[in-house]
């Protein structure tokens, strides 16, 4: 019967018999697109046009979704079709829903005729998707104008997931057609949140879309200044550009608002202290050309820190143009007492920190004024002197510090297989001791019963000695790997290579002295098994014993 629905050909049997996902063969035919069967069909049985399968689908959802848009245009001719259009699944999709998901625009059009009232016509989903969301999301134009075309009057819309507008879909999908379909629409959606606080404007800006910022803007120029985030974490448009490191946008915000540089965010930072932050030194070098954002140099935040206390202590190359800076000159102290040089100096290790502090120094210099630091910080001269007398080791340190770290990688990467090694000994091994060779007594009458019945015999014994070996130095060598890979996983400038690779040496070894007693148990655990034919019991435990040959063989080739 799903042969003869799956290939259009009319049969003599009940309709209601279902496939094990609840389908009928008039959600069969329409699946497979066969239009005459589904036409002939309705006629005999058109009750199954309202028929669920178990995800609450109709013959209309499987048609929709599989594109078969001859089969929907015959299951909209019958009497009823506005309710059809109008059934949900068990996810809340109508057909326009999956229409919209397929991206299926002659089947869009079909629907969308049928939907006269935008307002209950185009409900969402259970996860708050309207058919218009899913069109801006999956960037669908065609489709969404479409809808738009029906929905003619700004109408009230349904919030999206996250409460988000199809333009908040639109712009973070960078689907600009769409975006600006929506926007010319009804432009008020450009102002409406999502739930973090965020306007189309602040995604549009993030995403770098200079096109539809211009448009937003020319149309209220307000929209800059409105805060993205909550009440006690908030950023601004500038902000937001400085972050993504993007000075084309920088001067498109103020080609519409020339004052937006000026507001702080909820850390009371300015742009360039998030330009630094994120490590943009080419945005911080083009965004200082602009003259009246000179003041943020020396702009402090709620911590008052300066954009220089924070490259101090992120220990970051630092652009010239800001220590050639003219307010850099001013060495200010934010709330614990520090100027950027004592940033510096509570970081001893790269390059970059020293280059800091020259740079500093040499601004000091150039004023042929005693350094600020030298008065207040007295106790620091000792430490000044060793990081200076000390640059000459600093390229030597940089570059140890990459071999330790590129050596700390290469002992993880071998990690990951040793490990994998180790748990196969150490479960082959667990297995062996409780099938042990020769199996166990049975005998209801013996007073051995349950014992091992080759425990007499000496390679007996040296099997379970050995086997008892090879699973305790596994399980240790898996120890050592589990705190090599925890003290790994906090890695930082201060972790100790030493101590990484002896737990590393202590691991090998481990696992060695595992792998000889697992060949040492297979051997003795064959030669007692096989006592009765001495010649083979040896040929066994001959062969078992190449293994320590092969392995000198190869460590010796190694070395060599």
């Amino acid at each position: 019967m799903y042969n003869a629905a799956m290939k259009g050909i009319m049969e003599d049997e009940n309709g209601y018999q279902v496939t094990p996902k609840g389908n009928t063969i008039l959600h069969v035919a329409a699946l497979f697109g066969q239009r005459g069967f589904v036409g002939e069909f309705l006629k005999i049985t058109p009750a199954l046009l309202c028929y669920k399968n178990k995800k609450n689908e109709i013959a209309l959802h499987i048609a929709v979704n599989a594109g078969q848009s001859e089969v929907v245009s015959e299951l909209l001719s019958v009497e009823g079709k506005e309710t059809l259009v109008r059934m949900t699944d068990d996810i809340g999709d109508t057909a326009l829903h999956k229409a919209m998901r397929g991206g299926h625009i002659d089947i869009v059009r079909m629907l969308v005729k049928l939907l006269l009232d935008p307002e209950h016509d185009f409900p969402a989903n259970k996860a708050g998707e309207t058919p218009l969301y899913l069109a801006a999301e999956s960037g669908f134009h065609d489709a969404l104008i479409e809808i738009l075309n029906v929905c003619k009057e700004q109408t009230t819309y349904v919030a999206g997931p996250s409460n988000r507008t199809p333009l908040h879909a639109a712009i973070i999908q960078e689907h600009t057609e769409c975006a600006r379909s929506l926007w010319e629409w009804n432009k008020t959606l450009c102002e409406e949140v999502d739930k973090w606080g965020w306007n189309s404007l602040h995604y549009a800006v993030k995403q770098g879309l200079n096109e539809i910022v211009s448009d937003m803007l020319g149309w209220k120029k307000s929209l800059a200044y409105l805060p993205a985030g909550s009440e006690k974490d908030w950023t601004t448009t500038s902000h937001i550009a400085a972050s993504e490191g993007d000075i084309f946008m920088i001067y498109e915000l103020l080609s519409h608002c020339p004052d937006c540089w000026e507001m702080p965010n909820s850390n009371g930072q300015n742009a360039l202290h998030v330009a630094l932050l994120n490590g943009h030194e080419m945005f911080v070098s083009c965004f200082l050309e602009l003259e009246f954002c000179n003041s943020l140099v020396d702009e402090a935040d709620n911590e008052g820190n300066t954009p220089l206390h924070l490259l101090a202590a992120s220990g970051d190359n630092v652009p010239q143009i800001i220590l050639d800076h003219p307010r850099a000159k001013k060495m200010a102290f934010n709330k614990q007492n520090q100027t950027p040089l004592d940033k510096v100096m509570s970081r001893t290790r790269t390059i970059t920190k020293v280059k800091l502090a020259f740079g500093l120094c040499g601004i000091n210099a150039r004023l042929g004024q005693r350094c600020d630091f030298e008065v207040i910080r007295q106790t620091n001269k000792l430490s000044m002197t060793k990081l200076l007398l000390g640059t000459v080791k600093d390229d030597d340190d940089e570059a140890k510090d990459k071999k330790e770290k590129l050596e700390i990688e290469k002992i993880m990467k071998s990690t990951e297989i040793q490990v994998v090694v180790a748990t196969l000994i150490m479960t082959v091994s667990f297995t062996a001791g409780f099938t042990l060779p020769g199996g166990l007594d049975d005998n209801d009458d013996s007073p051995n019963k349950g014992m091992a019945t080759l425990i007499k015999k000496t390679a007996f014994r040296a099997f379970a000695i050995s086997d008892v070996l090879a699973f305790t130095f596994s399980a240790s060598a898996i120890c050592s790997y589990f705190t090599m890979a925890n003290r790994y996983r906090g890695y930082n400038e201060d972790t100790n290579v030493r101590v990484l690779r002896m737990k590393y040496r202590i691991a090998n070894v481990l696992q060695l002295l595992a792998l000889y007693a697992a060949v040492v148990a297979f051997a003795t655990g064959m030669y007692a098994t096989l006592e009765n034919s001495h010649a083979l019991a040896v040929t066994v435990c001959v062969i078992s014993s190449t293994f320590f040959l092969i392995f000198y063989w190869t460590s010796i080739r190694r070395k060599d």
